[in-house]
């Protein structure tokens, strides 16, 4: 093949290249850029001023220990869930899936249980299987007594029979304060994942 012909056909290969990074580049502004964010810039509802995530000393699905301490230096969601809901949990769970995978992010996502007396390891486990959340999240169990700071620390009413739980999505950062919230009716994966950027990015911009 003559020389010039390659360099040209090496050209076009690479404005090709490009056109598609570009084309995946300018696709996530528009998404973000679609997202109504309010004058903070987030597109949740802003946590109330010196709201910091309570600890805990829970187990997980696997039996495994899990505190919110450990999650400290890096961004973390954290949602309220049981493992026999039918709707509600199962959504939420799948727009956060669906925000990770949009961002490509491997931030953890804590679902902590709001109806101890019949969230079992087993139904734990399976719940994140059906969700596709596996190795991606924790399903965090534990006694009444256990969870009920952590619900208080979040503003969140556990499930008592008729009575719907508070169901909803909050971010952490990474200094272990809440700073966005978003209610499961008005959850998207977009709002979600436009938020999950913006504190990451803080995240880094902090660290360096």
């Amino acid at each position: 093949m003559p020389t010039r012909l390659a360099l040209a056909l090496l050209t076009l290969t690479l404005c090709a290249v490009a056109a598609v990074i570009g084309v995946a580049i300018a696709s996530r502004g528009d998404s973000d850029a679609q997202v109504a964010a309010g004058p903070s810039g987030w597109a949740g509802f802003v946590r109330p001023p010196g709201a910091t995530a309570p600890d805990f000393a829970l187990r997980d699905q696997g039996g495994e220990r899990a505190t919110m301490a450990e999650y400290r230096g890096r961004p973390v969601a954290v949602t309220f869930v049981y493992s026999t809901c039918e709707d509600t949990c199962p959504a939420m769970v799948d727009q956060v899936r669906g925000a990770l995978d949009d961002t490509g992010s491997d931030m953890p996502l804590l679902a902590v249980s709001v109806d101890p007396a019949n969230d079992t390891p087993a139904r734990a486990r399976r719940f994140l299987n059906e969700r596709r959340m596996t190795g991606r999240a924790r399903f965090l169990l534990g006694s009444e007594r256990e969870l009920a700071p952590v619900w208080k620390g979040y503003g969140v009413q556990p499930q008592e029979g008729e009575l719907d739980h508070t169901a909803n999505v909050v971010l952490v950062d990474a200094q272990g304060r809440q700073r966005v919230g978003f209610p499961h009716d008005q959850l998207t994966p977009e709002s979600l994942a436009h938020d999950i950027r913006r504190i990451t990015r803080a995240n880094v911009n902090d660290a360096g």
